[in-house]
């Protein structure tokens, strides 16, 4: 096989349908027979045309759903007449319909074109955000949050797993880590637009925070019409792709082939899915980091406010943003050393021993504002890189479309299960501190960091397990028709 694959390399774009056994072990596989040169060209293309698209949608997500946080500081609290626990149920409650509908989702994005299924998406939300200014009620708060949940469900799954439509498997760490620090700059530019929005108060007879709800609606429901000519269904239809391009996408997904698998719908690769014990792993990894995540996004403003008694408004919004530019900054710092060494754990575990380290001091030190903010520092510097990268470890140790596509809707429907608890434990019982909200937030991050480690050592097992492996026990496996990720030539990325 190593001969023929050598006379293939030999010919720049002479299709190779397999991959060498050493270049597996090794996780080299960049070897397509194409040009380095021309294979970076094409990459930059494909980064150009598809990561602004997809990190603009995560960003308006991000920003639409968290924005809660920054309306409650400027008064949605008092004038919709919430209850003590009110702002706590109504972010709660929008994470019911998001995991209920999330499940599902990836699974049918081939059926209904992400270019018309993804659009739709934000169209959806879009909409309800911009009505969200016209709230007079409670009931109303808690009806919308029920809708949007269930409107931006599909979102997130549906990236990723669109992603993988483009990307090779090691190169998916830097493309999902756009969308994450999409998530963290959320945070930043939400905090700058806030502080410019919440200034209209008074304008038209509506308060600055309903204008915030109806000017960020506005602004994701123009952008998702956009999207139906932005996006691409496949790289066969991509408008920016020339004859060349598409033919050495088709080179790297003959290669690729034993990751991307079957795109015929197949129940029995969802079932494989539903079977894998690492899909739960991450599940419940993924929880204990989601509702890390979930808590800092949407209640920073109103941890800043608890710091001092000093602060304004507008100055809490401010003071938001440095914040979430750290953790973006650090993000796609370590996302890119995490592609180019092929390497996930050694860089989650270190980073989630930094926010635990924050979240020890958040719930130690008091009255002391300037150490306490940094504390918010050190906690965002593992949150969104822990995040990000547990998904796409999931991504690129699940072969097969639709046994990736269904790992991706568990593992996402466990973690999502965070926004639940955060909405619940951010609240101040009697004492400013919101003690609860960061115990909780440490204790879920030291299950994480424990998960990532047991996620590492099984990987590691299972590799070496392949590699014992007889050449009768690997003429049996291939008589038997074994494929994706229980293949033996299939190399986990740990």
């Amino acid at each position: 096989m190593s001969s023929d694959l050598e006379k293939q390399h030999s010919r720049n774009l002479t299709p190779v349908t397999s991959v060498r056994a050493e270049e597996v072990r090794g996780h080299d596989l960049t070897t397509t027979g194409i040009p380095e040169a021309e294979e970076k060209k094409l990459l930059r293309k494909l980064d150009w045309h598809i990561a602004p698209v997809l990190c603009a949608l995560y960003l308006l997500s991000f920003l639409d759903r968290s924005n809660i946080g920054n309306a409650a500081v400027a008064g949605l609290t008092t004038d919709l007449h919430l209850p003590t626990n009110g702002l706590n149920v109504a972010t709660s409650i929008f994470y019911v319909t998001y995991v209920t509908f999330e499940l599902p989702s990836a699974a049918f994005l081939k059926r209904f074109r992400p270019s018309r299924m993804i659009p739709a998406i934000i169209i959806s939300w879009g909409l309800v955000i911009l009505f969200s200014g016209f709230m007079s009620t409670y009931g109303g708060l808690i009806a919308t949050r029920l809708i949007l949940g269930c409107c931006e469900a599909a979102l997130f799954p549906c990236m990723s797993l669109y992603l993988t439509m483009f990307y090779r498997r090691h190169e998916l760490a830097r493309r999902t880590a756009f969308l994450f620090i999409a998530a963290a700059l959320s945070g930043a530019f939400g905090g700058l637009l806030a502080a410019a929005i919440l200034k209209m108060d008074g304008i038209g007879g509506r308060r600055g925070w309903q204008w915030l709800y109806i000017l960020e609606g506005l602004v994701s429901v123009l952008y998702g019409i956009s999207v139906i000519w932005l996006l691409s269904d496949s790289p066969e239809k991509a408008w920016y792709l020339n004859d060349r391009d598409r033919e050495m996408m088709k080179i790297r997904q003959e290669q690729d082939s034993a990751y991307v698998g079957d795109s015929e719908m197949s129940w029995a690769e969802s079932k494989r899915a539903i079977k894998d014990l690492k899909v739960y792993l991450s599940g419940f990894c993924q929880l204990g980091v989601d509702t890390c995540l979930f808590g800092f996004s949407t209640f920073l403003p109103v941890i800043i406010q608890a710091q001092s008694s000093s602060y304004t408004t507008i100055h809490i919004q401010l003071l938001t943003v440095p914040v979430y530019a750290w953790a973006a900054l650090i993000y796609i710092s370590l996302a890119m050393l995490s592609d180019r060494i092929n390497m996930r754990a050694a860089i989650m575990i270190p980073c989630a021993g930094v926010s635990i380290i924050g979240y020890i001091i958040l719930l130690t030190v008091h009255h002391n504002p300037g150490v306490e903010y940094f504390a918010t520092f050190l906690v965002g510097t593992g949150i969104y890189l822990c995040v990000g990268l547990n998904v796409t470890w999931l991504n690129q140790n699940q072969a097969g479309h639709h046994k990736r596509a269904t790992a991706i809707g568990l593992q996402q429907f466990m973690g999502n299960c965070g926004g639940v608890i955060a909405g619940q434990i951010y609240v101040s019982s009697g004492s400013p501190y919101y003690t609860v909200g960061h115990a909780v937030s440490l204790a879920g991050m030291c299950w994480a960091a424990c998960g990532f480690v047991t996620m590492y050592l099984t990987l590691q097992h299972l590799n070496n397990r392949k590699d014992r492996l007889t050449k009768e026990q690997r003429e049996e496996a291939d008589s038997q028709a074994v494929k994706g990720d229980a293949h033996y030539l299939f190399r986990f990325c740990y």
